[in-house]
This record gives structure tokens, C-alpha cells and sequence, in this order.
């Protein structure tokens, strides 16, 4: 599968995607960044799920200034730290943990991500995680948590729905912190 970066200074640029990940269509990407591009600019991301690294990759391009990459498999990390070589990225932290203890050893970090994406396989749909990673958000940051079109969003104690986008089987859930 190819994948590539869509905007920014990395446009067009061809990423390495491992084999079992579910990376997000273009058109659902390109309405992603629609929504959130104005809060990106000098920004601190959390990319929870990594996969590839597309998203958090994607935010960089368009001037983020710094991303941690969580994910489980260690396969999809070295993938993710070869894009980022690729693109001189290698100042962002790539993590090879569940998300889930990532956010148990960072509960006494408060409002270090502007933005974080929560883009999780649709097998594992813990929608919890986005409850446990509320504290890490910065007053006002976002918080995109992906669900299958057919499941319904959900309010969650400490965050507002600002935005809320179904493409095909992909919903996309936008919510900033109260």
C-alpha cells in the first residue's frame, strides 16, 4: 500500500506503511486537517495508535513543532522511525508501549498536547483511552478519536464535541477540552 504525506512542506511524499494497519483514506485526511489546521502551527501531538506514523507525520509537515508516536507493535515503531529519518524528522519520540501504559506513566504530566489523535484498529474500540489521556490535553487542545461509522459518539466528562464527520465506514469524533 502506498501512502503519502498530502500537505505541508513534506507533500507528496511517499511513507512506508506496515502491512496490518488500517491507514486513513485521503479524502478523510485531507477533512481531518480541514478542521484542525489552524490549531497546528508550533503545536505539541500525541499520535496514540501510530500505525505509520501518517497523522502525526501529516502534522508535522504542516508545522507542528513536535509529535510522540505511541504503538504496541514493534514492527509499525521502526516504520515509523524510518519515515522520520526519512524526513529529518528524528527529534520526535517514538514509543513501543501499549497506549494505554503510556497514559498510566504519564499521569503526572498535565496539558502537554495541543492535539491528540486517538485512532485505535476498530477491533480494539476502547473508547476509555480517551477518558485516561484527558489530563495530558492543554486547556482548549483537541482531541480525534476514530470509531466505525455504525457506533455512536459519546459524550465524555471533561471534553466537548465540536465536531463530529462520517465518511463511509470511518467517523470521525473532534472534541476539545472544557
Amino acid at each position: 500500500m502506498e501512502l503519502r504525506v498530502i500537505g505541508g512542506k513534506f507533500k507528496r511524499t511517499k511513507l512506508k506503511v506496515p502491512k496490518d494497519t488500517r491507514p486513513l483514506s485521503g479524502i478523510v485526511k485531507s477533512a481531518l486537517f480541514s478542521v484542525i489546521n489552524d490549531k497546528i502551527k508550533k503545536s505539541y501531538i500525541l499520535d496514540l495508535y501510530a500505525g505509520s506514523g501518517a497523522l502525526g507525520i501529516e502534522a508535522l509537515s504542516r508545522g507542528a513543532k513536535l509529535c510522540d508516536f505511541i504503538d504496541i507493535n514493534k514492527k509499525a515503531c521502526d516504520i515509523i522511525k524510518e519515515n522520520l529519518l526519512k524526513l529529518n524528522l528524528s527529534n520526535n519520540e517514538v514509543y513501543n508501549i501499549p497506549a494505554e501504559i503510556f497514559l498510566r506513566y504519564n499521569k503526572t504530566i498535565d496539558d502537554k498536547y495541543d492535539i491528540i489523535f486517538v485512532f485505535q484498529p476498530y477491533d480494539i474500540t476502547n473508547e476509555g483511552i480517551v477518558s485516561k489521556s484527558i489530563h495530558l490535553l492543554k486547556k482548549d487542545g483537541i482531541l480525534i478519536f476514530e470509531r466505525e461509522s455504525n457506533r455512536e459518539e459519546r459524550s465524555i466528562k471533561g471534553l466537548n464535541i465540536i465536531n463530529s464527520k462520517k465518511y463511509g465506514k470511518t467517523a470521525l469524533t473532534f472534541y476539545i477540552k472544557d
